[in-house]
C-alpha cells in the first residue's frame, strides 16, 4: 500500500477507469487503486474505455488513467473523443504512456514522420513509463486541482 490513512480516506471512493492494454501493469494498479479505496473500472483498450464512458456518463468516471498506445482505439482517439463530447469533455485524465502527447500522423513511419498535438484541454497530468506509484498517487491527489497539464 502507497498511501495510508487522511489522505487515501479522503482521496478513496472515486471511480478511475483504467485504460491500459498491459495486463501486468493494469492488474498492479488495479490492486493498488482498490487497496487504496478508490473503485477501478478496467478497461484493456480505448474501445473498452469508449464504450464505458458512452454508456455511463456522466457521473460514472470521477478521472481516466490512459495509456497512449492500444490496439482497436487509441489513447490519442479517446482523448480526441472526450474532447469532442461535452459530457465527457469535463473528466480529467492522466495519460501514462511511454509516448509523448505528440501523435504520430503515420505509425511506424520512422524519421520526419509527422506529428499533430493531440487535445490536452482535460488532461492534468503526463506521467511517462516507466513511472512509480508514488507518482500515480501523487497525480490522483492533484488531478482534481484546475492547473494546467503538468509533466
Amino acid at each position: 500500500m502507497v498511501m495510508a490513512g487522511d489522505a487515501a480516506r479522503a482521496l478513496g471512493g472515486r471511480t478511475v477507469l483504467l485504460v491500459e492494454d498491459d495486463p501486468e501493469v493494469r492488474d498492479v494498479l488495479e490492486d493498488e487503486l482498490e487497496e487504496n479505496g478508490y473503485n477501478v473500472i478496467p478497461a484493456a483498450n480505448g474501445k473498452q474505455a469508449l464504450d464505458f464512458l458512452t454508456l455511463n456518463r456522466p457521473g460514472k468516471a470521477d478521472v481516466v488513467i490512459l495509456d497512449l498506445m492500444m490496439p482497436m482505439v487509441s489513447g490519442w482517439e479517446v482523448l480526441d473523443h472526450m474532447h469532442a463530447n461535452p459530457q465527457l469533455a469535463d473528466i480529467p485524465v492522466i495519460v501514462l504512456s511511454a509516448m509523448s502527447l505528440e501523435r504520430p500522423e503515420k505509425m511506424g513511419g520512422g524519421r520526419g514522420a509527422a506529428v499533430r498535438p493531440v487535445s490536452t484541454v482535460n488532461v492534468r497530468r503526463f506521467i511517462p513509463k516507466p513511472f512509480s506509484l508514488t507518482q500515480i498517487f501523487d497525480a490522483l491527489s492533484r488531478c482534481f486541482d484546475p492547473k494546467p497539464l503538468e509533466t
